[in-house]
């Protein structure tokens, strides 16, 4: 099987990297990779000569159905189009969403690139090319929530959702859903999509309390070249 080289991956990590869904047991060209990203449907042993594994997580995606049925008052929501804010004032949430990725969770990239690689997440989604939307939710003049959405004709996805430590249990992480549900659903937007990792036990369990189900789930493992270790 051959690998699929992930040109935006490598030039940012300077790594090459690629990565290849398998369903069994298969011969792999490895092709002088520095990090292969293996994807599997279910769980099954599995070794490349030459790699070792440094992590392993289980990706899902939950989604929901939706109806216009929000009659609550989204006042303390923005968001950014007609309240503008700059990246800087996101960053903090955006590493709170991503406390699980495995882009941290992995020591082989490191906190700082990690870092960088949400730092890009926030200005991209500033600028539209990875978010239709962000709504917020701010108090005494800080970010306390915010949520990203991008759409895919029918179809909404959620990319960075976050409740500051400080504030979470509190109701606002419904309210920034509840908000982007309404959007949706003014939009022609039949479903709403929500990736996140089956060992965040605590998002998984919010998103099912708002009625989401999963939608799919598998396997991500991360192969690293011996001599890059």
């Amino acid at each position: 099987m051959k690998i699929n080289f992930l040109q935006w991956d490598s030039d940012f990590f300077k790594k090459k990297i690629g990565d290849i869904t398998v369903g069994k047991e298969e011969y792999i060209d490895t092709e002088d990779y520095d990090l292969i990203v293996v994807k599997q449907p279910f769980a099954f042993d599995f070794g490349l000569n030459g790699y070792q594994l440094s992590f392993t997580e289980t990706k899902l995606n939950f989604i929901k159905a939706l109806n216009l049925h929000h009659h609550q008052d989204f006042a303390m929501v923005k968001n950014t189009d007609t309240d503008e804010r700059n990246a800087d004032y996101f960053k903090e949430l955006a590493y709170e969403s991503g406390k699980k990725s495995r882009f941290l969770l992995d020591e082989k990239f490191g906190e700082e690139k990690f870092r960088e690689l949400y730092d890009m997440w926030v200005i991209n989604s500033l600028n539209k090319k990875f978010a239709l939307k962000i709504f917020y939710i701010e108090e005494d003049g800080k970010a306390i929530g915010f949520v990203t959405l991008q759409q895919y004709e029918r179809l909404g996805k959620i990319g960075l959702i976050a409740t500051h430590p400080n504030f979470q249990g509190k109701g606002f992480g419904k309210k920034l859903l509840d908000k982007v549900e309404s959007f949706c659903v003014k939009n022609e937007m039949t479903h709403l999509e929500i990736p996140t990792q089956k060992e965040n036990i605590q998002a998984c369990g919010f998103y099912k309390k708002q009625g989401y189900t999963i939608k799919d789930e598998i396997i991500i493992k991360h192969y690293w070249k011996d001599d890059s270790l």
